[in-house]
């Protein structure tokens, strides 16, 4: 089993294309490119995070939580209500749904969250702050140890945490 993170995914957004300049003709298109992407790196035994804005619409929701390979754990963004009523509709069995919350992983030294955070713990010994807010004004900072993976900057796919994490190592070596 592996760990992954990713946000902003957005399925059934018509607005997303546009507004996140994604390289997609139609909704359908963005919608099955994003569903590709995810299931060419997540396996059925994965979990993945999703640090906000998941689903635009219930049925775009329960869709992609029902075809998306790996568990499945939503980090409440700015436009997840349609999931987190999609949450409790299934009776949270195919998705988990943390509302604003922060998620520790001190095995990997990651906190995430979907807002960007000032502080976040164990900052002081090193831990990255991996957060979701799609907005280009939260960008992945190798200094501060803050790491952005809103799926717009990551071709679109989960990340493994770990991979991520090494990645971010070797550049501050």
């Amino acid at each position: 089993m592996k760990v992954f993170v990713t946000s902003n995914q957005q399925f059934g957004r018509p607005g997303a294309i546009k507004a996140y300049k994604r390289p997609f003709d139609s909704l359908e298109e963005m919608n099955q490119e994003l569903l590709n992407a995810w299931n060419s790196v997540v396996s059925p035994e994965d979990i993945v995070y999703v640090l906000g804005n998941f689903a635009w619409d219930p049925e775009s929701s329960e869709v992609f939580i029902k075809h998306l390979n790996g568990d499945i754990v939503v980090i409440s963004g700015e436009y997840d209500k349609a999931t987190a009523d999609i949450a409790v509709a299934l009776g949270f069995n195919d998705v988990d749904f943390l509302y604003n919350a922060i998620e520790e992983h001190p095995e990997a030294n990651v906190v995430m969250s979907y807002w960007p955070l000032m502080d976040w713990p164990r900052k002081s010994k090193g831990s990255y702050s991996i957060i979701g807010h799609p907005s280009s004004k939260y960008k992945t900072n190798h200094k501060t140890r803050i790491i952005n993976c809103a799926c717009d900057n990551w071709e679109y796919r989960p990340v493994e945490v770990t991979k991520m994490i090494e990645l971010f190592e070797e550049v501050n070596q």
